[in-house]
């Protein structure tokens, strides 16, 4: 699959899917004199969680990935995910586990829901350097980072990170993974904010204005954001529509 023939990343909307497969994926980067044609990063750990279209959690998937261009786990991502350069050994190549993916996601009308645009970039950019076939997998996308982004209250601040918005809602971290960010766990937050969104309904907690003051933003934030978006009424209305469906 060429990265033309694949749809941008675009609004959510639900109403269309029956599944919604929430993916995150931990990266190590290539050392420069083993790059392949722009694949700076290897992808060795992928995390999904499966959502039905009122947002239940119907299933989980995290595996290891072995890499080709990297040797071991840079001290810093090893740090913040805990993944080890054994565990991306013994694991098996990038291509068995998204055809493993591709296989518990499902013949369902699917969309692929991620904080940011980083994963597709990396998936697609990735497989095309190994010639990894992606014709099984969902070619809809969506960015739930671009969507928060646009109801916080976040001045010029920029793009919200997932740990800040999981603390402006007050959804914590599940360790139960082994580590606080490896890639299940960062799945499993961004679940729960996209469970939130199709719920509409948006409960600030009292973390948030340490959020705000760290960004330079010293007003109190409200208790609930269903009124700030304008726009979000009608995808409300949408995604209610869609059940069902």
């Amino acid at each position: 699959m060429s990265v033309e023939k694949t749809p941008c990343i675009s609004a959510i909307d639900t109403t269309n899917f029956a599944r919604q497969i929430v993916l995150d994926f931990e990266f190590a980067p290539v050392p420069k004199q083993r790059q392949r044609r722009g694949l700076r990063n290897e992808i060795i750990e992928v995390g999904a969680v499966k959502l039905d279209y009122h947002g239940n959690v119907m299933g989980e998937f995290s595996q290891f990935a072995q890499t080709e261009f990297t040797e071991g786990v840079a001290f810093p991502v090893r740090e913040l995910t805990g993944i080890s350069a054994v565990d991306t050994a013994m694991a098996d190549p990038l291509c068995m586990v998204i055809k493993r993916l591709s296989d518990w996601i499902g013949r369902y009308s699917a969309r692929v829901v991620c904080w940011s645009g980083a994963d597709r970039r990396q998936l697609l950019t990735e497989c095309q350097a190994k010639h990894i076939d992606l014709f099984a997998f969902p070619t809809d996308w969506a960015d739930l980072q671009a969507f928060y982004t646009s109801i916080m209250d976040v001045g010029s601040h920029g793009c919200v990170s997932l740990s800040d918005a999981s603390t402006w809602f007050g959804i914590e971290f599940d360790e139960s993974t082994g580590h606080a960010h490896s890639a299940l766990a960062d799945a499993r937050v961004t679940a729960k904010l996209l469970k939130q969104m199709m719920d509409g309904d948006y409960r600030v907690s009292p973390h948030a204005q340490e959020v705000r003051e760290r960004w330079g933003m010293g007003e109190r934030v409200q208790t609930r954001l269903s009124s700030k978006c304008s726009e979000l009424g009608d995808l409300l209305l949408k995604l209610k529509a869609g059940v069902g469906h």
